[in-house]
């Protein structure tokens, strides 16, 4: 009978567990679907036929090591010597992620979590009969997915809750004891509701705010590659951080990628720019202008040509290009270019002031000198609204937009007198945290009808610098203000050694901002994207002091190809500067993950210790009896038979004495004690009399039942 009871119980876990499996591995094109399905359930299958977890765990490790052989075999046999391969492998993969030097959760470690964390789920339940805390976890997952990914899982939850349930229903023989009741119907409650929020909660608001703070755990487990593996380990389908060519399809989440692209010595950090796109369809953009390239073979000179003003100061810079396409990022301003090695010349697009390299090598270097231009805002403050002199329509806008987007431009800027005032009141709409929110995991794809600008400011109010800078573009131009749409990089992670400060720039970096065009100065950068400063935006001289001044690098992107080298399939996106603060790398984002991780862990913590001591909380309750009560009998023999009863059942109709003895008949450790107990409170009841000095017998009781619960 009790292999019987724990062959269902097993059987109910791997159900369970394949409704778990099933809907990751839609979510993340995981793969591997047999394969992970066969291995649950060879999990669930040893610890039915040999339930004791210290018998069944060398056939729990062999599962264990077949399964990752099977999904890293490695090209040889398994052995031995594959054995220690995968070892060196995995010591040297948490040792490069613990030390730093990768920024990410390599595949290795991640699928090797993964399967752990399955032979856990698997273990609790079937040997330990922990049905509460793996079903309560099984659920609190498929209600991540529901909210993050707008699943239907409907049937998944139902079908998880009445696993737990039967589960609960084997265990516990249907109610043999009316004391059982209360317990497990709150367990069981407690379980359904959880049930029903994954099921309901997307419906109402409390989803937005759930997915809000939960923003940056999302966020920090993208940056270290975790949702990257992901992608890379199933089928390709996501679009990670990068540089592309490809903007025509905006939207969607995006997945952080810390391949190097190059490395820059220079001592200011900048923006760097690629190239600019002018034509804006109502799901991205596309690059109207039809000049013909110009080749120069040695040096050149990239500057806006409507920049009038005199420039400030000069500096050398030298960028060394690894993982690089053909394009050559620059600073605003004027640069004097010269190639060192790696490529036969220069490919010049003045319209959009973009450079390309001319078969540039993987190990190109060039050098430049570059004049820092002067966008001081109160330069532009009360310069009159005029349009470029360019064959290039920089105010054009869909027919298809929406009415509303129009609306709301004008009621942004419906208090701001000037160009500039106008430009300053979109951009701060747009950062206002109150009613953006900033995340490259919760990003939506528009449907096919929807127009992506009026999507994001209407609806998701959700997403990356590709959304913050279509939308100030597009609001712009509804008001007539000549703007367009900018892509390159933030100015990337600074090392300084013997007085030398250099720039790493990754394909996280890449970013999107906006262009608005001033007279006499040219095209003028400005940042919507929330909690990002570009160095090269106008300030006031006043506030040089401020924030804007000294930002911090972060990151940012748009969609890109499913590979990294396919950059010309990809969209733009990437990082920019954050909030200052005293250390560079302690953003307020990285801030706030350390706070949650901290209150986290000090939660484990304690749900751990509470499990820990599970045995002693009755004769904590015995101590308080004794302290506290002037009838310890009285109140400490229910306490004892509530304990006993999870052991050994009795019905409401058995007399206590002989549900005494009968117990003493299974668990000789009582020695009589558990009767003798019994007899002089069925002698109380009688006679209202209590024998004195009973708080040692009593905690000597206590102890025998502790370690009858131990046995069991």
């Amino acid at each position: 009978m009790r292999f019987i009871k724990k062959a269902l119980i097993g059987l109910l876990t791997f159900l369970s567990l394949s409704l778990v499996i099933l809907p990751f591995i839609a979510v993340y094109d995981l793969g591997n679907q047999f394969t992970l399905l066969t291995y649950a359930f060879s999990v669930c299958l040893i610890l039915t036929v040999v339930p004791k977890v210290r018998y069944s765990l060398p056939l729990l490790a062999a599962a264990w090591l077949i399964v990752l052989y099977r999904i890293f075999p490695y090209g040889t046999a398994f052995s031995f010597d594959w054995l220690l391969r995968f070892w060196l492998d995995l010591h040297r993969a948490f040792q490069e992620i613990l030390s730093g030097e990768v920024g990410y959760i390599t595949e290795l470690a991640a699928v090797t979590l993964i399967v752990s964390w399955v032979l856990f789920l698997a273990i609790l339940p079937i040997a330990y009969q922990r049905f509460f805390l793996i079903y309560a976890t099984m659920i609190g997952y498929l209600l991540t997915v529901v909210i993050f990914n707008r699943f239907d899982l409907t049937w998944h939850l139902i079908g998880i809750f009445l696993c737990a349930l039967a589960s609960s229903l084997i265990q516990r023989s249907a109610f043999q004891s009316s004391q059982m009741i209360a317990p497990w119907f709150a367990v069981m409650l407690l379980i359904g509701g959880l049930a029903v929020t994954a099921v309901y909660l997307p419906q109402t608001s409390l989803r937005d705010q759930l997915a809000a703070r939960s923003t940056p755990i999302r966020t920090n487990l993208n940056q270290l590659g975790f949702y990257q593996f992901i992608e890379e380990h199933g089928t390709p389908s996501g679009s990670r951080t990068g540089f592309s060519e490809n903007d025509r399809q905006l939207g969607g989440p995006l997945l952080d990628d810390a391949t190097i692209l190059f490395e820059a010595q220079q001592e200011t950090p900048h923006y760097w720019r690629v190239e600019s796109k002018d034509f804006y369809s109502g799901k991205g953009w596309i690059s109207t202008s039809r000049e013909e390239a110009r080749l120069e073979a040695e040096g050149i000179t990239i500057a806006d040509q409507s920049y009038q003003q005199a420039y400030l100061e000069n500096e050398s810079v030298r960028v060394q290009f690894q993982n690089h396409g053909d394009y050559v990022p620059l600073p605003y301003g004027r640069s004097t270019l010269s190639l060192e090695n790696g490529a036969r010349g220069f490919q010049i697009s003045d319209a959009i002031q973009r450079v390309d390299l001319i078969d540039p090598l993987p190990d190109t270097t060039l050098t430049f000198d570059w004049d820092h231009p002067d966008f001081a805002a109160e330069n532009l403050q009360n310069l009159p609204l005029i349009y470029p002199d360019s064959p290039i329509d920089y105010i054009q806008l869909p027919d298809s937009l929406p009415q509303r987007v129009r609306d709301l431009a004008a009621e942004i800027t419906a208090d701001s007198n000037s160009l500039f005032d106008q430009v300053t009141a979109v951009e701060s709409y747009l950062k206002d945290p109150l009613v953006f929110r900033y995340s490259k995991t919760d990003a939506v794809v528009p449907a096919e009808e929807q127009d992506y600008v009026d999507q994001f400011l209407f609806e998701s109010q959700v997403g990356y610098c590709d959304n913050f800078s279509t939308a100030m573009v597009v609001l712009l131009r509804s008001l007539e203000i000549p703007a367009r749409w900018a892509k390159g990089f933030s100015p990337g992670s600074p090392v300084t050694e013997n007085g030398i400060t250099t720039y790493t720039i990754r394909n996280l970096n890449a970013h999107s901002w906006v262009e608005v065009y001033f007279d006499g100065y040219g095209w003028v950068p400005f940042e919507p994207t929330p909690s990002f400063q570009n160095p090269d935006r106008p300030v006031l001289t006043q506030e040089s002091t401020s924030s804007e001044e000294t930002p911090t690098a972060s990151s940012e992107t748009t969609p890109t190809s499913n590979t990294e080298t396919e950059s010309s399939e990809t969209t733009t996106s990437s990082s920019a500067t954050a909030a200052v603060t005293n250390d560079v790398w302690l953003t307020e984002e990285l801030k706030q993950t350390l706070r949650n991780g901290f209150f986290g862990g000090l939660a484990i913590l304690g749900l751990g210790l509470l499990f820990y001591f599970r045995h002693s909380f009755f004769r904590i309750h015995l101590w308080l009896i004794c302290r506290f009560n002037k009838q310890p009998l009285v109140a400490a023999y229910p306490l004892f038979l509530r304990q006993t009863t999870k052991v050994l059942y009795r019905n409401e109709a058995e007399p206590l004495i002989d549900y005494a003895q009968r117990l003493e008949a299974f668990y000789p450790l009582f020695h009589g004690d558990f009767i003798r107990l019994t007899q002089q409170y069925e002698a109380y009841l009688y006679s209202q009399e209590q024998p004195a000095g009973q708080e040692a017998f009593l905690k000597q009781v206590a102890a025998q039942i502790s370690q009858l619960k131990k046995l069991n």
